[in-house]
């Protein structure tokens, strides 16, 4: 017997009216009336009932430190100076290959800048930098650290040799309009890199983790991607672009899901050899947590 449900509703990016089978029942901080649907056409899965722009505004501005607080009590969400040092420490490595490549000479905007880490780690690195970041609180603790930081795309008519975005795409309700004016932001042949995590990872593809499903797919997610979808999205646009594989969580942190059905790392000795392979076989496996998305503007 079929006892699949589907829901008739618009996809939210490509718009197609055909019924929605329900990817997830439960959402993180959501309540629960809410789910997920997986669109067949574009690959897209998104929250429902999906939210206004007005009401996702509302809560970057005012309440994402708060929810945030709740979800990554690791990352110091009550301290952001503390928080500032924890995702520079974790995340610079990982995207310096990625810039070192690809950045081009010139000035920066980081749209969606946070505590403005990677602002500072581009300024050392020779380029201007500038920032955008909508919650008060991060933009705030960026200003006092002497960066320029403007709360909406729109409030700044400067043009940038590069764009970096680091997961905003997935926060966003209208992915076509936001792409739109990231690349309004470049100059011509201006570079764009983005990064987004990939709704396909290991922990909920191929171990099908229902424990994991149940806090990664989040209330302020509204739109998960995965490499279809992701092409879907970037194909609309007259540039060139490219989609890179990344890993961030390794294999401590996939035995700590398994084991124990939460997120952190297992209290388990594992030579940095043997976390690296692991992770190289993720991504040769189309099972990685994160894309890199590289585009130049026409």
């Amino acid at each position: 017997i079929n006892c699949t449900m589907y829901i008739k509703i618009n996809c939210p990016l490509c718009k197609s009216s055909e019924k929605k089978s329900i990817f997830h029942n439960v959402v993180w901080g959501g309540n629960k009336d809410e789910k997920f649907l997986i669109c067949k056409k574009c690959d897209i899965v998104f929250i429902y009932p999906f939210p206004k722009n007005k009401q996702i505004n509302d809560f970057y501005q005012h309440h994402y430190g708060s929810y945030m607080k709740e979800r990554s009590k690791e990352q110091e969400w009550d301290d952001l100076s503390k928080q500032f040092k924890i995702l520079k420490k974790r995340d610079i490595p990982l995207r310096s290959p990625f810039l070192k490549k690809y950045l081009k000479k010139g000035n920066i905007c980081d749209v969606g800048s946070s505590t403005g880490f990677m602002m500072e780690h581009l300024k050392k690195k020779g380029f201007k930098v500038f920032g955008v970041e909508p919650s008060e609180e991060h933009r705030e603790f960026s200003e006092k650290k002497g960066f320029k930081v403007f709360k909406k795309i729109d409030d700044t008519n400067i043009k940038f040799d590069n764009v970096v975005n680091y997961y905003v795409l997935e926060h966003v309700h209208n992915p076509i309009f936001f792409i739109k004016n990231l690349l309004g932001l470049l100059k011509k042949n201006g570079r764009l890199i983005l990064e987004v995590p990939n709704r396909n990872d290991f922990l909920l593809k191929q171990a099908n983790l229902k424990s994991y499903k149940d806090f990664i797919l989040q209330k302020m997610h509204v739109m998960n991607y995965s490499a279809l979808s992701l092409k879907f999205l970037f194909d609309k646009f007259n540039i060139e672009y490219k989609i890179l594989k990344g890993e961030k969580y390794s294999l401590d942190n996939h035995m700590n899901w398994l084991i124990n059905n939460k997120p952190g790392k297992i209290d388990f000795k594992l030579s940095n050899e043997l976390k690296k392979n692991y992770s190289k076989m993720l991504i040769d496996n189309d099972l990685n947590d994160y894309f890199i998305v590289i585009a130049t503007k026409k």
